[in-house]
């Protein structure tokens, strides 16, 4: 693995305040935002396609959008599942807030990617 030729210890710590700033921000204002257009679409395909998983296939083999992947509605239907949300509003809440947290994520490690590079 190539190490940065500077010292780069003195950088970590402002970017996890940032982070921490982000997500701070992000958990604030989680109730300020509705649902968009697409969420129950999306959410609504990630069912259709968990209950195929589960057993019954006859919706999906009929389903117009049965060709769109699932690799991130999936995991999300499933977390919702085992706590066992059943409001709407609960639900997409949690979801909001799980996406607003696979950005961060993403962000942090576009930060070390872009940290490691230049």
């Amino acid at each position: 693995m190539l190490s940065p030729p500077h010292d780069t210890s003195g950088w970590r710590a402002p970017a996890v305040v940032v982070l921490a700033l982000f997500a701070a921000v992000g958990a604030a204002v989680l109730d300020d935002y509705g649902v968009s257009w697409d969420e129950p679409v999306e959410r609504g395909r990630a069912v259709i396609a968990a209950d195929y998983v589960l057993g019954d296939g006859a919706l999906l083999a009929d389903h117009f959008d049965r060709y769109y992947g699932i690799s991130f509605g999936a995991p999300l239907l499933l977390a919702e599942r085992w706590l066992g949300l059943t409001d709407t509003r609960a639900v997409y809440l949690f979801r909001h807030l799980l996406i607003h947290l696979f950005f961060l994520t993403g962000g942090w490690f576009c930060w070390l990617l872009a940290h490691r590079l230049f």
